[in-house]
């Protein structure tokens, strides 16, 4: 962490980063990041590849859409990014940048940054950045603890998944001391679901596919599906968690035909290290929970490879 901190504290000018198709933690690490930095009296702005998709777009204010911009900045700081090829065309700010800070807490990171700092240990990039507040002494709005706050809940399923450590509940704890409230931030992320995507998702679950006796189950949708109900497929996230629900998947996958490009969502509920499979396509993530695009011809070719590599992991 010394190394982040005493970036930071040099830094006068800083981009702000998240992967591409930024979730909850990747956008709230970096609306709380802006607001650090706001707060040591430094400029700051933040650059999504892409638009804010539906679900999250109440995070959107204060997120720029890259369009090419040329501006250069003494510090580029990159959140939540396991490798420099999912900064997509963004990749030419940190290019331009001084130096680059990494903060991440896949245990995949490939330590692309000038300094990084990543803890696979954290449950999310948020608790990383709620602990910087503490380590520079800065004074943290309540602005920017409910983006923690968002951002932790996000990559911990409201604090479901194995990834909650004491520290997680101790610094989520911390937050909702700001003031913040966290029932509306749970609502946001879980409960607050248009109708069209919850009938998108019950033909989705009446096609789920069974590998292993079970053991492994996939589910996928392309444009067209989600087209029916009026849905950009971009937009409907989470679909992965419709076969990691059913009794008895140890492995639960998702296959997405997005502009042509095969995303995969892999998740464990048993002792498989899924991010070990999506490596083998050049993708990364947690042990039970990992993602990556395959270079597959369609949605049929990317699942057999799905099966073939998820096959191993389930030996």
């Amino acid at each position: 962490m010394d190394g982040a901190e005493e970036l930071i504290k040099k830094a006068r000018s800083a981009v702000i980063l998240p992967h591409v198709n930024a979730d909850g933690d990747a956008l709230g690490s970096c609306l709380a990041m802006a607001e650090l930095l706001g707060a040591l009296g430094k400029e700051a702005v933040i650059y999504a590849e892409e638009p804010v998709g539906q679900r999250l777009r109440f995070m959107a204010d204060g997120i720029k859409v890259y369009g090419g911009e040329t501006e250069v900045y003494d510090t580029c700081i990159v959140l939540d990014c396991g490798d420099r090829e999912r900064l997509g065309e963004r990749a030419a700010l940190a290019d331009r940048a001084g130096c680059v800070l990494n903060i991440d807490h896949h245990k995949t990171n490939t330590m692309f940054g000038d300094v990084n700092y990543v803890d696979a240990q954290a449950s999310s990039t948020g608790e990383l950045i709620a602990g910087l507040y503490g380590s520079l002494g800065a004074e943290m709005s309540a602005a920017a603890a409910g983006y923690l706050y968002t951002a932790i809940c996000s990559d911990t399923g409201c604090f479901a998944y194995s990834n909650t450590s004491p520290k997680t509940m101790r610094t989520a704890a911390e937050l909702m001391e700001k003031g913040i409230d966290h029932a509306a931030a749970a609502r946001l992320l879980f409960d607050s679901v248009p109708l069209e995507t919850e009938l998108f998702k019950a033909e989705l679950t009446g096609k789920i596919r069974s590998y292993f006796g079970g053991r492994l189950r996939i589910v996928s949708a392309d444009p067209a599906s989600a087209e029916k109900y009026g849905l950009d497929i971009e937009d409907v996230s989470d679909i992965v968690d419709i076969p990691r629900r059913i009794c008895g998947t140890e492995i639960a996958a998702s296959i997405k035909d997005v502009n042509g490009m095969i995303r995969v969502s892999l998740r464990s509920n048993g002792e498989a290290d899924v991010s070990e499979a999506a490596q083998a396509f050049g993708g990364g993530g947690h042990a039970k929970a990992a993602g990556c695009t395959v270079e597959a011809s369609d949605i049929a070719e990317a699942e057999e490879m799905v099966v073939k590599a998820c096959g191993e992991l389930l030996r």
